[in-house]
Formats: C-alpha cells, structure tokens, sequence
C-alpha cells in the first residue's frame, strides 16, 4: 500500500521517469494549440512554447519568491530533456512518438504519472513558500496553486509565443478543473500544516485523497466525460460574490411588473 511519504519520493526516486511524463503533457498542450503546418514552419515558436509550459510553475513562483525567474531552466539536464521531448513529439519521424503517445495504454500511465507530481508540486510550492513567508498562509496558497497547475497560467503566454494573443483563457477569468482542484488542494494542505484538520483525516490520509481526486478527475476524462466535483462550490462562490442579490433584484422586479 502506498504512504503519502512513498508517493512524495516517487519523483526523485524514479527520476527522470516523473519529469519526461511531465514534459511530454506539456508538448502534447502545445500540439494541440498549432495545427502541423505552423509546426513545420515555426520550430523555434513551437520549442519556446514548450518550454514556458514545462516549467511554468517555477517561471511564475520564482519572482514572487525574490528568486530569478531564468532559476527555472537554470538545470541543464532538465532543460535538455524538454528539448528532447519537444522534438520527439513534434518531428519523430512517421510522428511514431506523438502517435504511441497519444494510444490509452500509453497516455493513461502517462496521465497518472503526472498527477502524482502534481501534488507534489502543489505540496513543493507551499514549502517553498512556507520558507519565505512562513506566518503567511494566503501566500503559501497561491504558490501551491501555481506550482500545481502553472501550464495553465502561462497558458496566454504560451498561446502568444506562437502568434496568438488569448488574454480571456487566463486561469484569473475562468479558472479550469485543474486549478480549482489545485486550489482546494493547496488550502487543505496548509491548513493541515497549521493544525486545523483533525485526525484521521490529516496527515497522510488527507495526502492520499488528494492524490487519488487528482488522478479520478483525469482520468474521467481520458475514458468517459470530463466532470467538475467543484460545481456546488462555484454555485456557493456564485451566491456569495451577488447572484443572491441579483436574484432577489429580480424577483421583486417580476411582482413589480406583475402588480
């Protein structure tokens, strides 16, 4: 049976298994912004997007955590096998790669494989973050939020090194599954580490339902329909932010006009 401690080393033990699968998701998000052509014609476009995916997480934390924001392609070794991938992925010959890639009994372990990382690196942020700020919870959330799930913030930046400026596919206007899971994630950790969860939710158990929300929400939808456990937490968030307010607006303007 796996501890939260088993699957916390699991990227430094089966290195660099963990970060190939990371860096082959993040290509993957780039081919399928670019259609084969742009691809052909742009490999310098394509290559820098892929990179600002894969390392997105510590491009957008370093900054915010007085470190340099190049410090995150900073390790040769890294930097070297995202450019393998990128260039397996986009240009293998036949495109065997992306098509082996992409076949369910290959993406499926790929797509498990990464989001054990993730909650590492959600759990990586808050530490880092903790080291810092350490009285400062708010803080420690949000650099969980973005190690978590940093291709998606960069997701605008991504889009623009290829030609295309999306400013309203910011995770700040419409946050993904992916980010909200994160978010949730990265509060309950930090309140685990303050003390505010009771056992035996807190410690490795909470960690071990992390995970496996994790990877149930993704894999939900590689076989089946994508889904959004976070709904009646949008609706709430929805109900405290004025749709309550407009609701009743609108209920007095119907016996208004009714009268």
């Amino acid at each position: 049976m796996f501890s939260a401690a088993s699957l916390q080393a699991m990227p430094a033990t089966w290195s660099p298994l963990f970060d190939i699968c990371h860096f082959l998701l993040a290509a993957l998000a780039v081919r399928k912004e670019v259609d084969l052509p742009f691809s052909r014609s742009n490999p310098l476009a394509t290559w820098l997007a892929t990179l600002t995916a894969s390392f997105a997480g510590s491009m957008i934390a370093n900054p915010l955590l007085g470190k340099p924001i190049f410090g995150a392609v900073s390790n040769e070794y890294n930097l070297f096998l995202a450019t393998a991938v990128w260039w397996l992925v986009f240009y293998s010959p036949g495109d065997i790669v992306y098509t082996v890639v992409k076949s369910q009994p290959v993406y499926i372990p790929i797509c498990v494989i990464k989001e054990i990382y993730r909650a590492k690196k959600t759990l990586g942020g808050i530490s880092d973050a903790a080291k810092v700020y350490p009285d400062h919870e708010l803080i420690q959330v949000t650099v969980g939020l973005i190690k978590g799930n940093g291709s998606g913030f960069m997701k605008p930046i991504t889009r623009l090194v290829c030609g295309r400026w999306t400013p309203e596919s910011s995770e700040l206007l419409k946050m993904s599954v992916t980010s909200k899971e994160c978010l949730v994630a990265a509060v309950l950790m930090v309140a685990d580490a303050a003390g505010y969860i009771p056992r035996p939710l807190s410690g490795d158990l909470l960690y071990l339902i992390i995970v496996t929300t994790f990877i149930m929400i993704k894999l939900s939808g590689v076989l089946a329909e994508p889904i959004d456990p976070f709904v009646p937490l949008d609706s709430l968030v929805a109900l405290a932010t004025g749709a309550l307010w407009n609701s009743s607006d609108d209920v007095i303007v119907i016996e208004e006009e009714t009268e």
